[in-house]
């Protein structure tokens, strides 16, 4: 699943690593072409550049993933 998602300041970094940290499953940060970060990484995170959307890649099953979603509706962007 690829969504967008916009992390354009330190504290809603800190609070989507949070939110990602309490999924059981592996989430990725996809930026530009080929660089994958891990989302519960919060330095990785932070090192790259957060001004530009960035794709959240999930390794769940959809219904496994709803109710992570939901608690991160706020970061999506179009």
């Amino acid at each position: 699943m690829g969504v967008k998602v916009l992390l354009d300041s330190v504290d809603k970094v800190k609070e989507f690593v949070d939110i990602t940290r309490s999924a059981p499953y592996d989430i990725d940060l996809i930026s530009g072409r080929n660089t994958y970060l891990d989302a519960k990484s919060l330095l990785g995170v932070l090192s790259c550049d957060c001004r530009k959307p960035l794709i959240l890649d999930i390794h769940a099953e959809m219904d496994e993933s709803e109710e992570f979603m939901s608690r991160i509706e706020k970061y999506v962007v179009a």
